[in-house]
């Protein structure tokens, strides 16, 4: 099957004017200028005037959160936790937020999003994401002071080996935070990722009073945590965030850590020599009220910072497009439309460790595809799609058409 174009944009190379995209079952076997079609005998679906992209990524979200959206007013962390906690603890979660997770996953489909890096809580996620056509690392989640498994690494191997994978699901581990897992059950984790072979996430320098909490200022955090800690001998390693951080890593491959919103001098160059992906979620930073991200500085220091949405319970949905229209216009001096287009695609899939599998239009990777509509008279396809943030009119995943 060939798909043409009025655009195609590969990531990996220049834009196409009037391009195509051959697929064979879940591959892409060539891109290229559609002129160099003309003696084909191949099936072509002419999609007209549309943008076709790889499809986008999400490299970090809490889809089963997604029934909780709207119910609680934007502010800082420490003040939406508690709120979310109680909301969560309501009889019926377990329905309640596998339905959660359904719709998050369609709704990401719908906004052209073909691949997720989704934490659960429960590791439940993976058999409701196992039934809809969406590309998946499903992270299981150690948090050590929660109520329910996995609270140790060896629960948490137990959880890993429940996953069914399959070709559209991964499985991936995630220690939840600094401040809710004590470093030897962090680094367990990290080492039991690379044993399997898996990709590896963790919240890191995610709030300045976490920052704060890791130097040893061990009642910065709110009571009902800090109690919480106590109970399960997590304690401040007094370090800072990115000392702590190479500390709990050594020797490991590197994994992807989410929002590191507090960046101290020093901090960004480390990161990039360790090689970790940071995993950036712009709506949900301003919801949370933090101060603005450092992301500018990680990327002119080497490091890959990647586009991710966080959950629904802290952002108005699950649309990438929509996180780089917003940094587009509320930041001063935002990244190129192609540098932007990057952080939601091959970025991302790094962070997930499928960048050889997903995230550009190249022959030999897996066909995810996205097709946008565009004017006729579209002579920049990058800022228009970004601009616009419109809705896909196909969405391809392993080469079969699901939306």
């Amino acid at each position: 099957m060939i798909l043409t174009a009025a655009w195609v944009l590969p990531v990996s190379t220049a834009p196409i004017r009037k391009g195509f995209v051959q697929l064979a079952a879940d591959r892409i076997v060539a891109v290229g200028s559609a002129d160099a079609l003309r003696d084909n005998d191949e099936s072509v679906i002419d999609l007209g005037e549309a943008i076709l992209v790889p499809g986008l990524v999400n490299p970090h979200t809490h889809l089963e959160l997604t029934c909780y959206a709207g119910r609680i007013e934007s502010g800082p962390f420490w003040s939406w936790l508690p709120h979310m906690i109680k909301l969560r603890r309501a009889p019926g979660q377990v329905e309640r937020e596998q339905q959660g997770v359904l719709d998050g996953a369609w709704q990401s489909l719908r906004a052209g999003v073909t691949c997720v890096g989704d934490i659960s809580r429960r590791n439940l996620n993976w058999q409701v994401l196992k039934m809809i056509p969406i590309r998946k690392v499903c992270f299981v989640e150690l948090l050590t002071l929660a109520d329910d498994p996995p609270r140790d690494p060896d629960e948490l191997r137990a959880a890993l080996a429940e996953v069914r994978e399959d070709p559209l699901l991964t499985v991936g581990v995630t220690p939840h935070a600094p401040y809710s897992v004590p470093a030897d059950q962090i680094r367990a984790s990290i080492l039991l990722a690379d044993e399997l072979q898996r990709p590896w996430c963790t919240h890191w320098a995610e709030t300045r009073e976490e920052r704060e909490f890791l130097l040893g200022r061990d009642n910065i955090l709110p009571a009902y945590v800090h109690d919480l800690l106590a109970q399960c001998d997590v304690e401040s390693p007094r370090l800072a965030a990115i000392d702590y951080l190479e500390q709990c890593c050594e020797a490991a491959r590197p994994g992807a850590l989410a929002h590191f919103n507090y960046a101290e001098p020093g901090d960004a160059e480390r990161l990039a020599a360790a090689g970790h992906v940071v995993m950036y979620c712009p709506r949900a930073h301003r919801y949370f009220g933090h101060p603005p991200h450092p992301y500018r500085e990680m990327m002119q220091a080497g490091v890959t910072v990647a586009i991710g949405t966080d959950s629904a319970a802290s952002n108005e949905n699950l649309a990438l497009l929509e996180e780089l229209r917003f940094l587009r216009r509320h930041t001063p001096n935002p990244p190129s439309a192609e540098t932007l287009l990057e952080m939601v695609t091959i970025h991302a899939a790094r962070a997930l460790g499928l960048h050889k599998q997903i995230g550009s239009l190249e022959a030999g990777k897996q066909a995810d595809l996205v097709a946008f509509p565009c004017l006729p008279t579209t002579t920049d396809p990058m800022s228009a799609l970004l601009d616009q943030a419109p809705t896909p009119t196909g969405v391809w995943v392993a080469g079969r058409q699901v939306l």
